[in-house]
């Protein structure tokens, strides 16, 4: 049973993944700190005041037993991708 919950889960996540990417949000961020976030790619940092933030969806994660939240990032220079993190980041439109 635990294996089943594990692979819905994880479908639910690789399902937003697959489609956001269809939609342009391509690249990777991870958090820094509280104020900015870097882009993998590239290794630029950018502040979340610059950002354009949004919360797709979240998810309960079994593995880390914590809730996981999908956001799409839009940078003022093109970069367009989707960070995952176990904390909601600071939102706009």
């Amino acid at each position: 049973m635990k294996q089943y919950q594990l692979i819905k889960l994880n479908r639910t996540l690789t399902k937003w993944v697959i489609s956001l990417h269809q939609e342009g949000y391509t690249d990777d961020f991870l958090t820094v700190n509280k104020q900015s976030i870097q882009c993998v790619q590239s290794g630029e940092k950018f502040d979340l005041c610059d950002l354009r933030v949004k919360l797709i969806d979240c998810g309960y994660d079994l593995l880390t037993h914590t809730y996981q939240y999908i956001h799409t990032i839009d940078t003022q220079i093109g970069y367009r991708g989707l960070l995952i993190t176990n904390g909601i980041l600071p939102l706009n439109n």
